[in-house]
């Protein structure tokens, strides 16, 4: 695992997350929201350089939906580092494809397993005439093995050189040298490699937007598929379908997903007053026996247990 071969330095951050909530304030950069799929011990790694004009990081990620992504201009692209291949952008298989996102980029992107990925986050300012070519949204480049391992050696290079040598990082001069070989290193992959702007499932995008609005307007009421599929105008079968290409799991088990980990949070705030029945209802679990086996299995813990451990942290 590269992590092993990395450690904080001058130039190089290195920053282990061991909460979901304290995860999704990294996020924030980006306005994208993770919500986890199941539970276990959490824990993420992020490994960062700073360039002038840019960041290259390396995350250890774990399995997850992700929602969101306005990068106001900004191009992120986002290189695999390992050989899973079972990511999915907006109900479409990722493979070993680089993901290019730019500006308000609206995806889902489904991660059943946690995977180790090296994320080049680019200032609006700072970008080449021909990444400025982009339209806001995602692309997928695929590359010859050989061109992705090349790509992952260079990466690797910086982060290890950046662990190892951090004075060699931070010499006069060296930062925008580096930057610059690392912009070259991802031109040239544009040019070798085949993009793919095809989006043929589109349209199942498209409805889990449609679901994310209710969800989001109502947190109190379970996903029913058929009267939401009625209201807009699909069969109960096109919206399975579409889910679960998209997010990787049934409506309302995605319903549930949200309003749980949303519980977690509101729990997690210790607020004096709070209950653990108050806080289901809100979010429109009723049954509260269902809803303690509903959660505990989601988020590894009871609700009693979220609520006293964060009323035993210091205010």
């Amino acid at each position: 695992m590269l992590f092993r071969n990395l450690h904080s330095s001058t130039s190089l951050e290195l920053v282990r997350y061991a909460d979901i909530d304290q995860f999704r304030e990294s996020e924030r950069y980006a306005s994208a929201e993770s919500t986890p799929l199941r539970a276990g011990n959490f824990e993420v790694l992020r490994a960062n350089v700073a360039l002038p004009s840019c960041s290259l990081s390396l995350v250890q990620t774990f399995p997850r939906i992700i929602r969101g992504y306005d990068l106001s201009g900004r191009l992120v692209i986002v290189v695999p580092m390992d050989g899973i291949t079972s990511t999915r952008v907006n109900g479409k298989d990722v493979g070993r494809s680089l993901i290019i996102l730019k500006g308000n980029a609206n995806c889902t992107v489904y991660e059943p397993e946690g995977r180790l990925v090296a994320i080049l986050a680019i200032r609006r300012d700072a970008l080449a005439d021909s990444w400025k070519a982009f339209n806001d949204g995602h692309v997928l480049l695929r590359l010859a093995d050989p061109d992705l391992a090349r790509l992952q050696m260079h990466l690797r290079g910086i982060l290890e050189t950046a662990a190892a040598q951090p004075q060699a990082i931070a010499a006069d001069g060296a930062p925008a040298t580096i930057e610059s070989a690392l912009f070259s290193s991802f031109d040239e992959a544009m040019c070798a490699g085949d993009f793919d702007r095809d989006d043929p499932r589109s349209r199942y995008k498209a409805i889990v937007d449609h679901i994310e609005r209710v969800v989001s307007a109502n947190h109190t009421t379970d996903i029913y598929c058929d009267i939401l599929a009625q209201e807009i105008g699909i069969s109960t079968r096109t919206m399975n379908n579409a889910v679960r290409a998209v997010c990787g799991t049934s409506p309302l088990r995605y319903s549930q997903l949200r309003r749980l980990w949303a519980v977690r949070r509101q729990l997690r705030s210790g607020t004096p007053g709070l209950t653990v029945k108050a806080s289901a209802c809100a979010h429109g679990f009723w049954h509260m026996g269902d809803f303690s086996k509903l959660y505990r299995d989601t988020t590894g813990e009871l609700p009693s247990q979220t609520l006293a451990n964060a009323r035993r942290l210091p205010a």
